[in-house]
């Protein structure tokens, strides 16, 4: 039997079924609308947001302390590492809460359950439990509660009404002012994975600055794994665990070995802890998927050591082949052509991605579908695309249905820019819906990149 990592005060509170009735998840989007924030300083408002959402999640019993937490923050791959954590414990028997976001096609992405969502109805009767202490929010001194803040709550509350054995909680934004930073357990893990720029208005405009803010999460006495990182990130990091006099491990990069492309996944050796676990292989590809696959596997090892359980490696291995994530490097065909699918938006993860696009086929261009929120650093982000590409296409994007509405950089502006690069095959089609056409009759491979909001859009439109 597997060891169960619960606390001898382990208890559960549901609150009282409140009077707001839904009949759908569209129901609750529609309600959530009146909480999206109406700019980027009202949706990080830091100390005072952790204050708030603390004030919220008291209400509903403090659910984020009644559960084993792995905590993941970073720049790039904390996504992905999240997925595989969870992914790791379901194989080997645990019942596991995996919140990500943004979420891509449903909310409920925020709060899985097994990497699945949880039914609707469950999940509507759930949101109807919490929702008397969302109207009491309105009334909080500290002002009214945030659309990230009502889902981080409810996915606290699911995980602890689901008996969750561990629940994998990747951060939002940062890490010290995140909506989801406000769990005491002294057992928590913290996971940190690769640290570069981007959201330097909110989190610094240094490596060093922005490290910070995502290691802040370790808690005092507590255990953080990162990956290996810049100098200067590193050096933050284990400041930072010093402090805490919390236990800091590092992947380092002589860890990961032989790392290999075969076909769409991706293969490597990993060394921890005096062991080597030769030839793994992960169906996310791509070397940084390596080192986030890396990441995942000593967080495990980790636990298994520190809870007690058996780590049966053929079990990882097996589940390892079989990973899907949607949006990272999701490669499907579509009237014999490759669709290729990408989230990446900053530097780092534009750079990772069109490596791992490379190994693909070298020397082969695309015909590339872009759009990049609006304070993305797309200059840096289209040099990195351009050489892969044979046409662009640039689109636009809104999105009305998550923590704060989003728009798009002006598709005139990105073609300028590229004219100034050189590069002048280029076509605006500004309505998705056209986009999704044309991607349907397209000749060649396309590639869309640079907004997980524009990959929503168009896999909902594919898929219909």
């Amino acid at each position: 039997g597997r060891a169960v990592p619960r606390s001898r005060d382990w208890f559960w509170v549901r609150v009282p079924v409140g009077s707001h009735m839904f009949s759908s998840i569209s129901d609750i989007e529609q309600y959530l609308q009146k909480f999206i924030p109406s700019s980027t300083q009202v949706r990080f408002p830091g100390e005072e947001g952790i204050s708030r959402t603390k004030e919220f999640l008291n209400l509903l019993g403090s659910p984020q302390n009644k559960i084993p937490c792995i905590h993941v923050a970073g720049t790039s791959g904390k996504g992905s590492t999240s997925f595989m954590i969870s992914s790791f414990l379901c194989t080997l028997g645990f019942k596991v809460g995996l919140h990500l976001s943004p979420h891509l096609l449903d909310i409920r992405e925020r709060a899985l359950i097994n990497n699945t969502l949880i039914d609707e109805k469950k999940y509507i009767r759930y949101f109807e439990e919490i929702a008397p202490m969302i109207e009491k929010m309105k009334n909080s001194s500290l002002g009214m509660i945030t659309y990230f803040e009502v889902l981080v709550g409810l996915t606290y509350y699911i995980f602890a009404q689901e008996r969750v054995d561990y629940m994998v909680i990747e951060v939002g934004l940062g890490g010290k002012y995140d909506g989801t930073n406000i769990i005491d357990r002294i057992d928590k893990l913290s996971i940190i994975s690769k640290i570069g720029l981007d959201h330097i208005q909110v989190l610094g405009n240094t490596p060093a600055k922005i490290a910070y803010q995502k290691a802040i999460i370790c808690t005092k006495k507590g255990s953080m794994i990162s990956i290996f990182q810049t100098p200067s990130a590193e050096k933050v990091v284990k400041s930072i665990a010093q402090k805490k006099n919390a236990r800091l491990l590092m992947v380092k990069k002589n860890d990961i070995k032989h790392i290999s492309i075969h076909g769409e996944k991706t293969q490597f050796t990993f060394v921890w802890d005096g062991i080597e676990y030769k030839n793994i292989t992960i169906g996310l590809f791509g070397i940084h998927q390596a080192e986030n696959g890396a990441l995942a596997l000593a967080a495990v090892l980790f636990l298994g050591k520190r809870d007690h359980f058996e780590i049966d490696m053929e079990k990882i291995r097996h589940c390892a082949t079989s990973l899907r994530f949607k949006g990272r490097m999701d490669i499907f065909r579509l009237n014999n052509k490759k669709i290729i699918l990408d989230g990446a938006h900053n530097e780092q993860k534009m750079k990772a991605f069109l490596k791992a696009l490379s190994a693909v086929e070298k020397n082969k261009k695309y015909t590339f579908v872009i759009a990049f929120k609006k304070g993305k650093d797309y200059k840096k982000m289209l040099r990195f695309i351009i050489p892969f590409a044979q046409k662009i296409i640039i689109t636009t994007i809104f999105s009305e249905h998550q923590d704060l509405f989003h728009f798009s950089t002006d598709p005139e502006i990105i073609q300028e820019e590229m004219f100034q690069l050189g590069f002048t095959n280029i076509t605006i089609i500004e309505k998705i819906k056209k986009v999704r056409d044309f991607v349907y009759d397209c000749k060649t491979d396309v590639v869309v990149t640079g907004s997980l909001y524009l990959l929503g859009d168009l896999y909902t439109l594919l898929n219909g």
